[in-house]
């Protein structure tokens, strides 16, 4: 169903950074091939640096001070592992090699591997490493988007269309998904159907174009903060935690096991021509509560899943398992495993 590709690609990118040198085989059962050396290896901040020996050595920080700047090291993995709109240039990688003495591509993976090893012992366990970086790069991720957003403020691209704010068109469209009457709404705004058709289409279109997608944010917000469904209150508290790079304050309000047999059943239900939104009916969901619980328990996801990915295979495989008996000779997409 793809609801979690860009969770897993964020879990994933943090995790395959905090992995051991290339050639080390990853187990088959599980994503864990971390650093090698154990938590037992004495590893301080003040272990003396690479004299420029062979480039085998078992330990070397380079120029990083993890303890006291651990951001400046997780940039530098995000830059050295990895291209694309979040990664690094040649000209980046170059000035990161210069900036902290880094010689060569194995001498790189030697300093990767004992910076790594330094946070291991500074949180615990290379998990909590894991996830430590991965709500570090959502909140660089967070940061780009509400610079994106800036932009298109400054450029023009929220201005009104027929009097109709971007807020406004998506607080309205929230509640004709939510089922109220969509003449009665319009009325009750004194906007006639005609300048509404004309709105929509014009935002439609500024969506469209926008490859930034900053209205899309702005929109998505929008319209999550008019929601009256169900779980309304948990979608506006995981955009307030999102907007502040921090964990939820509330306690999920499904269980994880609930939540993937929702998944499940409007995934057998699409696959079998039965209308998904039909399959959400039958447990007592409508598609806004299904949106704000997804846009709850996603980010929830995404703040836990690189300390406690183990647990959540375990229930996903459970629940895998409970609906491949419960539809025999059904396969469907619920692509939710690391």
């Amino acid at each position: 169903m793809g609801l979690f590709d860009k969770v897993k690609g964020l879990v994933k990118g943090a995790q395959n950074a905090v992995q051991g040198a290339p050639q080390a085989p990853a187990p088959q059962a599980a994503p864990q091939n971390y650093p090698q050396g154990s938590m037992e290896v004495p590893v301080t901040a003040d272990e003396p640096e690479d004299d420029g020996g062979s480039s085998d050595e078992q330990f070397d920080v380079a120029g990083f001070d993890v303890n006291n700047d651990e951001q400046a090291f997780f940039r530098a993995v995000l830059h050295m592992e990895s291209e694309g709109q979040f990664g690094g240039t040649d000209e980046s990688r170059a000035e990161i090699q210069e900036r902290f003495g880094i010689r060569d591509r194995s001498h790189w993976q030697t300093v990767k591997e004992s910076n790594y090893a330094v946070l291991a012992r500074k949180y615990g366990s290379y998990e909590e490493v894991t996830q430590q970086e991965m709500n570090w790069r959502q909140g660089e991720m967070s940061n780009h988007m509400n610079a994106q957003v800036a932009d298109m403020a400054k450029g023009g691209g929220f201005e009104p269309v027929e009097g109709i704010s971007l807020e406004q068109w998506a607080a309205i469209n929230a509640a004709i998904v939510g089922g109220q009457n969509h003449e009665d709404l319009l009325k009750g705004a004194g906007i006639d159907d005609a300048r509404w058709q004309r709105a929509s289409a014009e935002w439609n279109a500024r969506m469209a174009r926008d490859t930034t997608f900053a209205i899309t944010t702005v929109y998505g917000n929008a319209f999550q903060a008019a929601s009256k469904g169900k779980f309304g209150d948990f979608a506006r508290e995981a955009a307030a935690a999102r907007a502040a790079n921090r964990d939820v304050a509330m306690q999920p309000p499904v269980t994880w096991e609930q939540y993937y047999e929702y998944m499940y059943e409007q995934a057998y239900a699409a696959k079998q021509g039965t209308d998904p939104v039909a399959a959400l009916k039958s447990v007592g969901l409508t598609i806004v509560d299904w949106t704000d619980l997804s846009t709850f328990m996603g980010y929830v996801f995404q703040r836990d899943a690189g300390r406690h990915w183990k647990e959540y295979e375990e229930i996903h495989k459970r629940v895998e398992a409970k609906y491949a008996a419960k539809y025999p000779g059904v396969k469907a997409d619920v692509d939710i495993q690391f």
